[in-house]
C-alpha cells in the first residue's frame, strides 16, 4: 500500500505554473479520496458525531481516517475540503479531471455532500468556549454563502465572528485562545489568573474581518487588529520567530510565561506555528493594507526559509519542514517531518506574492528587498512536498452508472462511486504533536488540514488566473 500506484484515469490535462507540475493537485486522485471519505458520511444523520482528522501510516487502523469529536478545532477542515472541490466545480469546471459522463450530477452530489457535512458546523457556531471558529466555520460555510448565496451559512459565519469577539479581553488586548491547557508538563485551568494565547490564533482574525465587513461593524475590525499587535509584540521573538503559547496575567495584561505545547521546548521554533503566523499576518495585511503585517508576514517568512536552507544537504527534501526547526531528529538524514507546516505556509507566500504585486513598484523596492519571489518558493514547497509526501495508492472514479441511495430516486439521490484508496489521505508525513509532555503524541501520519491547506493552495492558484 502506498508504493504501487494504480494509474488515474482521466488525468491527461497538465496543470503547470512556471514550470512546476501542478497535476496531481488537480487529478482525479484527490477528488476522488475526498468523495471517497465524505460519501460514507451520508449512511449517517446528521449532524455527523465525529470528524476525520488523523490518517495512520502504521500500525493497527492503517490509511484509515482517526476519528474526533465533532467539537474538535479540526472539524471544519473536511467540509472545508468538499467545498474545495465544489469551487472548482462550479468556478473552474475546466480544472477538475473526472469523468465527463458525470457532468451537472457531480456538482449537485458535492453540494449535497458539503451541505450533509456541515449540518454540526451550523449548530455549533455560536460556541463562546473555543477561538477556533475561523477554522470551524470559514473553510465551508463561509464558502457555501459565497458560491450558493445560501444565507444561512452566513447567518452562521456571522454568529461565529461574534461569538469568538465574545472571548476578547481589553486589557490583555487579545482573544482568549484556550480556556485551559494541561499537559504532563503543566496545568493552567484557572481563567482568572491565565489568560492563554496561542500563535495559530492570528489566522482566526480572518473571519473578524470578513464579517467586520460585512456587517459594516468596525468593532469587530478593531478587536482583530489590536489582536494582531499584541502577537507581534508577545509571541514574536526579534529574529520573527515565534513563540507557540504566551500565558498573560490578566489583571496586568503582561506575559507571564513563553511556551510550548505541541513544539519541541519552549525556546524553540513548532515550524507549523510559525506557518501560522506567515498566513496569518499576510491575511491581517490584506483586510488592513496596515504595511506593518506585511512586513511582519515578510520577516516571518524570511525566518521560515533560512532555517529551510539551513537543511539543504542534511536531508532529502529540504523544502518539506521538520515538525519543529530545533528539535534533534534520531536520524539527521531523515527527520520527523510536517507537511501540514509546508503547505499552510506556502498559502501565505502566495498571499504575500499578490500582496506585493498590487503594490506599486516603487513601493515595493523600497519597503522590501524584491530578490525573494514568494511565488517562486510557495511552488517549490508544494512541489517538493508532492515529490516526497502525496500518497502513492490512488483513488478513482468507476467508469458507468451511478446508482441510487436508499433506492428513492427522490431528488439528488445519486452515488457517485469511487474505486477506493488504502490510505484515506492525500498526504503523508504530517505531525499534530510531538511534544515530549503530550499526553498523547501523534506524528507521521496524514492529516485532514494538509490535505484541505494543499487543495486550497491548488483553489488560490486558480482564483488568481495562474492555472
Amino acid at each position: 500500500m502506498g508504493s504501487e500506484s494504480k494509474p488515474v484515469k482521466g488525468a491527461a490535462k497538465v496543470a503547470s505554473v512556471k514550470g512546476v507540475d501542478l497535476n496531481e493537485i488537480y487529478s482525479e486522485n484527490v477528488v476522488a479520496k475526498i468523495y471517497q471519505v465524505a460519501q460514507r458520511g451520508l449512511k449517517q444523520k446528521a449532524p455527523l458525531p465525529t470528524y476525520p482528522e488523523t490518517v495512520l501510516q502504521e500500525g493497527e487502523g492503517i490509511g484509515k481516517y482517526q476519528y474526533r469529536d465533532a467539537e474538535f478545532w479540526t472539524c471544519g477542515f473536511f467540509p472545508g475540503s468538499i467545498y474545495t472541490i465544489l469551487e472548482r466545480a462550479v468556478r473552474f469546471p475546466r480544472s477538475l479531471n473526472i469523468p465527463g459522463h458525470y457532468g451537472l450530477s457531480f456538482t449537485e452530489q458535492t453540494l449535497r455532500l458539503g451541505r450533509h457535512w456541515s449540518v454540526a458546523i451550523n449548530e455549533m457556531s455560536g460556541r463562546t468556549d473555543t477561538h477556533d471558529m475561523g477554522f470551524i466555520v470559514q473553510p465551508a460555510l463561509q464558502k457555501d454563502w459565497e458560491l450558493t448565496g445560501n444565507l444561512e451559512s452566513l447567518q452562521s459565519v456571522v454568529k461565529a465572528a461574534y461569538a469568538l469577539a465574545s472571548r476578547w479581553d481589553d486589557r490583555v488586548k487579545a482573544i482568549r485562545s484556550w480556556d485551559v491547557a494541561i499537559n504532563h508538563r503543566y496545568s493552567f485551568t484557572n481563567m482568572e489568573t491565565d489568560f492563554l494565547v496561542i500563535i495559530d490564533s492570528i489566522c482566526n482574525l480572518d473571519l473578524l474581518y470578513y464579517v467586520g465587513h460585512n456587517q459594516n461593524d468596525q468593532s469587530l475590525i478593531d478587536i482583530a487588529t489590536q489582536h494582531a499587535d499584541t502577537i507581534m509584540k508577545a509571541i514574536l521573538r526579534p529574529d520573527y520567530s515565534s513563540y507557540h503559547l504566551v500565558n498573560f496575567d490578566p489583571t496586568t495584561g503582561e506575559p507571564k510565561a513563553k511556551l510550548t505545547n505541541q513544539g519541541y521546548r519552549d525556546d524553540s521554533t513548532w515550524t507549523r506555528g510559525q506557518a501560522w503566523a506567515i498566513m496569518g499576518f499576510a491575511q491581517t495585511y490584506t483586510w488592513t493594507k496596515d504595511i506593518r503585517f506585511l512586513e511582519t508576514a515578510i520577516k516571518c517568512t524570511q525566518y521560515f526559509l533560512g532555517r529551510l536552507a539551513e537543511c539543504e544537504g542534511r536531508h532529502h527534501h529540504h523544502l518539506v519542514p521538520a515538525w519543529d526547526f530545533d528539535a534533534l531528529p534520531d536520524d539527521p538524514s531523515e527527520p520527523l517531518r510536517d507537511v501540514s507546516a509546508g503547505v499552510i505556509a506556502a498559502n501565505g507566500l502566495l498571499i504575500i506574492h499578490q500582496s506585493l504585486q498590487s503594490l506599486p513598484i516603487a513601493v515595493s523596492a523600497q519597503l522590501f528587498s524584491l530578490e525573494t519571489n514568494y511565488l517562486d518558493i510557495a511552488l517549490q514547497i508544494v512541489e517538493a512536498t508532492l515529490d516526497m509526501s502525496l500518497d502513492g495508492d490512488f483513488a478513482s472514479f468507476e467508469r458507468g452508472n451511478t446508482k441510487t441511495v436508499n433506492g428513492t430516486g427522490a431528488g439528488v439521490e445519486e452515488e457517485i462511486r469511487v474505486e477506493e484508496s488504502g490510505f484515506e489521505a492525500i498526504l503523508k508525513h504530517s505531525t499534530a504533536n510531538h511534544n515530549e509532555h503530550a499526553h498523547k503524541r501523534h506524528e507521521n501520519h496524514g492529516l485532514v488540514y494538509a490535505d484541505y491547506y494543499l487543495l486550497e493552495f491548488g483553489n488560490k492558484l486558480l482564483r488568481a488566473g495562474f492555472v
